[in-house]
């Protein structure tokens, strides 16, 4: 068994590919000068995924609060409310594209029915709630993804409502992460707990990367990385 701060190490290093890829497939559907219609689309998987994040950690920290360390209680109930504070910005944004204003009621039902599964909270509501070291992995890979693409879309968006909302929202996503970092180090204390979270891990990329290919744009460059550092599961 691998020490606490080692296994993280290598978890983080594991990730790189994935984070890389996403990060080269939403700077590269910016650059494609998406149309405003497209804009919207995409921003409304963006703003139900940040709702659904909110629901999807909500029901986990009242099933196992009672559990769970008590800085761990408290720091995903701040991400709660950070999740609702980016499903309120990420509308803004809709509302900045648009000039209209949006029905939020109208958004969550349209991409709840039909309104496609390009959004990593897929992921976390597929889990067992009571599963905290896989809500964990996810916070880690998932979050940490989120916080690498947010940040780069700031970087190469050419509208400062957008790239200034996403420069935001980016720093709350590193905080959710370290919140599954920390999660980690408490519950994989054994062989067998960090064999699973390689495996779940395994799984959690895999998923991630095809959802970052529905939401912006599949590029080979990306797909080639990922098969390169992660085997022949992500070849086309």
């Amino acid at each position: 068994m691998t020490t606490g701060q080692t296994f993280i190490d290598q978890l983080k290093h594991d990730n790189e590919a994935l984070f890389m890829a996403s990060e080269m497939q939403v700077e590269s559907f910016l650059r494609s000068r998406p149309s405003k219609r497209d804009l919207i689309e995409h921003f409304k998987g963006r703003c139900a995924n940040e709702h659904m994040n909110m629901v999807e950690v909500g029901e986990r920290l009242l099933r196992s609060a009672h559990t769970m360390d008590r800085r761990l209680v408290r720091e995903l109930a701040k991400q709660i409310y950070d999740e609702a504070t980016h499903f309120n910005l990420v509308a803004d944004v809709i509302e900045h594209i648009s000039g209209e204003p949006v029905d939020t009621a109208a958004l969550l039902a349209a991409e709840a029915n039909g309104g496609g599964s390009a959004k990593g909270a897929r992921c976390l509501e597929k889990l067992d709630a009571d599963d905290q070291l896989a809500t964990f992995t996810y916070q880690f890979i998932a979050e940490g993804r989120a916080h690498r693409v947010w940040q780069r879309m700031a970087e190469v968006s050419d509208d400062e409502f957008i790239a200034s909302t996403y420069r935001r929202i980016a720093k709350d996503e590193l905080y959710h992460s370290s919140i599954g970092r920390r999660g980690i180090e408490d519950l994989a204390r054994t062989p067998q707990a960090q064999q699973r979270v390689h495996a779940l891990a395994a799984d959690m990329r895999y998923e991630l990367y095809a959802i970052s290919c529905l939401n912006t744009v599949e590029i080979p460059e990306a797909r080639a990385l990922c098969a390169r550092s992660y085997g022949p599961r992500f070849e086309a």
